[in-house]
């Protein structure tokens, strides 16, 4: 690649040209997903007691997957509201939420839950079968691991 090639890309911004060389060399399309922090999200650390939770969850549902492989993002939660905003309920809040392919959004502390939903073991679970599962859906597995949403 000419030096003038090269240099090309930066009239479209840094992350615009990360995009463009990522796809260049196949990290966009080859399967290969990079992981991106949801707007306004913090990305925290699993807690200990997931590892336990985690191998309860496969115990329960007879799958199994890599804890390792999931990230874990915080959500503010709105002043006086029990959860984050998310399409994915009818009142339009989440105390947490599962993005595909691996990765698992948790309210922060909250009107319900002061120190916010990474330590209620409801929530990671769910969660958790979410990741286990790879689907949005709500499978009876979900009652049989009595993580079903009430």
């Amino acid at each position: 690649m000419s030096p003038r090639a090269r240099w090309s890309l930066l009239p479209l911004g840094a992350a615009t040209a990360v995009r463009v060389v990522a796809a260049v060399l196949g990290v966009a399309g080859a399967g290969c997903e990079v992981p991106t922090a949801p707007a306004g999200s913090q990305p925290m650390s699993p807690l200990p007691i997931y590892s336990v939770w985690w191998q309860q969850v496969e115990q329960c549902s007879g799958l199994s997957g890599d804890l390792g492989r999931v990230d874990w993002y915080v959500m503010p939660c709105e002043a006086g509201e029990s959860g984050f905003q998310c399409e994915a309920t009818p009142d339009g809040l989440c105390g947490g939420e599962w993005l595909p392919p691996h990765t698992i959004l948790l309210g922060g502390p909250n009107s319900v839950l002061p120190g916010g939903y990474a330590d209620d073991e409801f929530t990671v679970k769910h969660e958790m079968l979410h990741d286990l599962t790879g689907k949005a859906e709500h499978p009876d597995l979900f009652k049989n691991c009595h993580v079903a949403l009430r």
